[in-house]
């Protein structure tokens, strides 16, 4: 991704690892964020080399991405090799603010939505990553807030607990988050 030419960022449990500077749980998968609007410019740089796959409309199955436009809702995408796959997900941002993909009214200035975490890889800001893992309460996704929530700025805690408060009133992470 380095290569490709576009804002991006290492996101999911490996972003909240990369975050703590550590390998706190086994991770299944790979997921990076790139902004939609980037989607043709990572089409080009990682075709060469890479078989690339959709899932459109969301919840289809894996079928060639061809470097067509992902109209949301839609936002996976999966590159392939002989060696390696990983996730890529489109997030909605301009160069100034980004919009979470699940209600837009929550909002963040760009500059704060990507942290470099301990050995220097872009991450997701762990709140960010947090909010999209309160979905579901997996156990996975209960563990990294175990171990990130506590370690959250003033500012981040309180974020996250406001966009919580938005999009999912009630979650017990709100009461634990204050």
């Amino acid at each position: 991704m380095r290569d490709g030419g576009v804002w991006w960022a290492v996101a999911g449990g490996w972003a909240i690892d990369l975050w703590l500077g550590a390998h706190t749980r086994e991770h299944h998968d790979v997921e990076v964020v790139v902004r939609r609007r980037d989607l043709t410019a990572v089409h080009a740089a990682l075709s060469g080399e890479w078989q690339l796959f959709c899932l459109d409309p969301r919840g289809g199955k894996w079928r060639p991405w061809r470097g067509h436009l992902l109209e949301a809702p839609a936002f996976q995408l999966q590159a392939r090799s002989a060696d390696d796959t990983f996730d890529i997900f489109a997030e909605t941002a301009t160069d100034t603010v980004w919009r979470f993909r699940r209600d837009d009214r929550v909002t963040r200035p760009m500059k704060d939505v990507v942290v470099v975490g301990a050995d220097g890889m872009p991450v997701v800001c762990p709140e960010i990553q947090l909010l999209y893992m309160a979905k579901t309460m997996a156990p996975k996704n209960a563990l990294d807030f175990t171990r990130a929530g506590g370690q959250l700025s003033t500012d981040a805690a309180v974020w996250l607990a406001n966009a919580l408060g938005l999009t999912l009133p009630g979650h017990p992470w709100i009461d634990l988050l204050k």
